[in-house]
């Protein structure tokens, strides 16, 4: 005959710590074998991404010392990264910039190209946690996100005044519209002053 353990509250408490533990271990090693194959699908969404906004550039570098200065300048968003694309012939076509705006449910981590001038290229999305069916129609409604298209990095508040958000998404799309502002006074706060050479004054 089986003797089960008394039900004690010592006996419980070690119970759920166990429980707990396995649980922890569980979760640690799925990330450690996962983690490499999230990361380079990232990768692949941001490549994806720097494409689609800078359709006519040949390619594009990160510049990892323009971080500093273009935080300071988006204020309250987060950059996650700034893009020099350049022609074929390796002079400036435009700028690429990464930023997480807040969202309805969380960060909206989407890349924004301007051109030379700092006209707003196009906006891309990433990957976001907005509800089904109502946040995610800022990727989902036809013709939406091109409004962005033409906005001017160096007067980029007078461009929003134009902004038409969905309804039914406000918060979602008003973080989108912040994510784009903040890309625009990156540029007029950085970028522009960059001329055709990384680090140029």
């Amino acid at each position: 005959m089986v003797r089960r353990a008394a039900s004690t509250p010592l006996n419980m408490v070690g119970a759920v710590l166990a429980t707990c533990l396995v649980a922890a271990t569980a979760l640690t090693v799925t990330y450690e074998l996962t983690r490499e194959r999230i990361i380079e699908q990232e990768r692949a969404a941001e490549r994806l991404a720097l494409g689609s906004v800078l359709p006519g550039s040949a390619g594009y570098e990160s510049v990892d010392d323009l971080l500093e200065p273009a935080a300071a300048a988006a204020g309250d968003i987060t950059v996650q990264g700034v893009y020099r694309a350049e022609t074929d012939d390796g002079s400036l076509y435009g700028w690429g910039v990464r930023v997480a705006p807040r969202g309805y449910a969380g960060p909206v981590n989407m890349v924004v190209g301007l051109d030379r001038d700092g006209t707003v290229l196009g906006v891309s999305i990433i990957t976001m946690n907005e509800t089904p069916g109502l946040g995610t129609r800022i990727v989902t409604e036809a013709g939406w996100i091109e409004q962005f298209e033409g906005w001017q990095g160096a007067d980029i508040d007078a461009s929003a005044r134009e902004f038409d958000a969905i309804a039914g998404a406000t918060r979602s799309s008003v973080g989108v519209r912040n994510g784009v502002t903040a890309a625009g006074r990156v540029y007029a706060e950085v970028l522009s002053t960059q001329g055709g050479e990384v680090g140029a004054p």
